[in-house]
């Protein structure tokens, strides 16, 4: 029985090493990137400072929920609604953004983002929140509950998503 399970394993670790290709190193961080990929900034923290979520439109732009940074508990967090939502634009098309643009603020903490047939759906306990340009601006300017779970927690483990599929 215990060869097998050393015969499991020896065949699951060569199998893990086969594709990995090598570590890079991004802004001070180190990842592991499997052979036949690359790995490249498109977005740094001088357009989103503390990115959670993220979701690609149709266009290309992408969306990305970003928090205020606090450590406020829930309970005072309701009442301020510091976080946001931002829409990251690449102007010359060259795969790297360069603009941020204020989407949507008074979100609470943003534990999810979906970009879905032109708006963006945001996870902000206790709610999904639906949020829509309508005008073009690259602002939400219509904003609804889209779904409400009443109930937060305020440990992390509240709603999360949306995901499509």
């Amino acid at each position: 029985m215990a060869w097998r399970l050393h015969v499991c394993l020896l065949i699951t670790l060569c199998w893990g090493l086969s594709g990995y290709a090598a570590d890079v190193e991004v802004n001070g961080r180190t990842f592991h990137i499997p052979a036949g990929f690359a790995l490249e900034l498109i977005a740094g923290s001088d357009l989103v400072e503390r990115p959670i979520a993220a979701s690609f439109d149709f266009e290309g732009n992408l969306y990305v929920t970003d928090s205020a940074g606090m450590s406020d508990r829930a309970t005072e967090q309701i009442k301020t609604k510091p976080h946001r939502l931002r829409k990251l634009i690449d102007r010359d098309g060259d795969g790297i953004y360069d603009e941020s643009v204020l989407f949507a603020e008074g979100l609470m903490f943003p534990e999810g983002c979906l970009w879905y047939e032109g708006s963006v759906y945001v996870a902000a306990p206790p709610e999904i929140w639906k949020l829509t340009d309508t005008d073009g601006d690259g602002k939400a300017d219509q904003r609804e509950v889209w779904f409400d779970g009443k109930t937060l927690t305020g440990c992390g483990n509240d709603l999360h998503g949306p995901y499509l599929g």
